[in-house]
């Protein structure tokens, strides 16, 4: 499925519901960076536009960004001094060889490759002992909700309950993975949950896009959601699943 750039790059930047994602993640991100230290080494796999490592990088931290996407690498902010790696897979292992993060940056990514284990284990490898992996992933009971509401599409709806693979408009077919796999597989590979947000719970379950683009919308939404991001039965319905996972074993 062929991006379009130019359009997806106006949701990160421009609308509403972009803005207030970013904001959200930013928020919980500093909680869970203030618990480690300052000038951390962060590594943001699957970087995309670069938003978030140019974000940390301003704030101080020592930033490497991967995107082997070229076209949206072609558009990365760059208002911070970070390090970026394009190209393949192998491309990236070479350039981190011997190195180790402090936090790893996941968002968004796992849902789109088939081999999520074995590129979670590699991660795994470069993440120092106590070090800590920030994972969004697409969240299964937010995806039904989101095309039962807004969408008004119970059909598909149904069809993602039962199995069928959903679509991305840019990134094409969205291989959502249960919860209960990330939770195993942290188990078995000796690491520690220590933060789970829902974001999205709400902001996105409205078609009524004049109203996203008032300030008290904006405010009051960014309030609600932060306020009911911890919330069990709140991030169960929530869009996107936000989990700290620490790297406990040496």
């Amino acid at each position: 499925m062929t991006i379009n750039v130019a359009a997806y790059f106006q949701e990160v930047d421009q609308m509403p519901w972009g803005k207030l994602f970013y904001q959200l993640l930013w928020d919980q991100l500093e909680e869970l960076t203030e618990k480690q230290s300052t000038n951390l080494r962060i590594l943001d796999f699957g970087a995309g536009f670069c938003k978030t490592a140019d974000h940390l990088a301003q704030a101080g931290h020592i930033v490497t960004a991967y995107e082997p996407n070229s076209k949206l690498a072609s558009r990365r902010y760059q208002n911070a001094e970070y390090r970026f790696i394009g190209g393949d897979l192998p491309a990236f292992l070479e350039a981190v060889a011997g190195k180790q993060f402090d936090f790893i940056l996941l968002h968004n990514v796992l849902e789109y490759i088939t081999d999520r284990d074995e590129i979670l284990l590699k991660l795994w490898d470069h993440l120092a002992p106590g070090g800590c992996i920030s994972l969004v992933k697409h969240n299964p009971r937010g995806r039904i909700m989101l095309n039962a509401v807004l969408r008004d599409d119970p059909q598909r709806a149904l069809a993602e309950l039962h199995g069928v693979v959903g679509q991305s408009v840019n990134f094409g077919q969205i291989l959502v993975y249960p919860n209960e796999w990330l939770w195993e597989w942290i188990r078995h590979h000796q690491g520690a949950l220590v933060a789970d947000y829902g974001i999205r719970m709400f902001y996105g379950l409205s078609q009524n896009s004049e109203v996203k683009f008032t300030d008290q919308w904006q405010k009051e939404m960014y309030q609600l959601e932060n306020e009911c991001g911890t919330d069990p039965g709140f991030r169960e319905i929530a869009m996107f699943r936000h989990f700290g996972i620490v790297k406990t074993s040496h």
